[in-house]
């Protein structure tokens, strides 16, 4: 009884407080379908392909938008690398780096359902460690691997695109007062 009670007054405070998922915000824009491509890197396509998996992840997950192609699609967003770079941020007693950050900064242009152009710049970091544990000692290895490299590209591109629906929200609201 107790839980049904705290379960409706949340449901009436959620209500009450205007809330609204950025999903249904964002479709005032973007409509119902998207194609998402990303400017291929060729000193490192690697990127590429990380960075493709975590924005079309998203739009399907967290915008519950379907993919499309690109002549069926009502939005279309094209992704580019603005900058990418690997950062030490700690050192063991023996000068060895046991731990980085992934800075990375994309560039989103967004064709709209309306046909308005966005280009929205954001960034993402992730921090993570490259020592390892190895027959009870620690392996103080400063190499970062290659799936490391992914998973921290990954990771940072997620953050990216958060700030990206963060903006497209925003661009949601404008659209619904007016």
């Amino acid at each position: 009884m107790r839980k049904l009670i705290l379960t409706a007054i949340f449901a009436i405070f959620i209500i009450g407080c205007g809330y609204s998922p950025i999903a249904r915000v964002t479709e005032s824009v973007l409509g119902r379908s998207v194609f998402v491509d990303v400017a291929m890197s060729k000193t490192d396509p690697q990127n590429t392909v990380a960075i493709k998996d975590a924005v079309r992840e998203g739009v399907v997950n967290r915008l519950h938008r379907a993919l499309s192609s690109k002549e069926n699609a009502d939005t279309k967003i094209f992704v580019s690398i603005s900058s990418l770079d690997f950062s030490a941020l700690t050192y063991d007693k023996f000068g060895y780096i046991t731990s980085y950050r992934a800075n990375l900064n994309l560039n989103f242009k967004t064709e709209l359902k309306d046909g308005r152009i966005l280009n929205i710049s954001s960034s993402g970091d992730h921090d993570f460690r490259v020592t390892r544990l190895v027959k009870s000692s620690r392996d103080t290895s400063s190499v970062i691997s290659d799936q490391e490299r992914y998973d921290a590209i990954q990771n940072a591109s997620t953050q990216a695109f958060d700030e990206f629906i963060a903006a497209l929200a925003v661009q949601g609201y404008k659209t619904e007062i007016k």
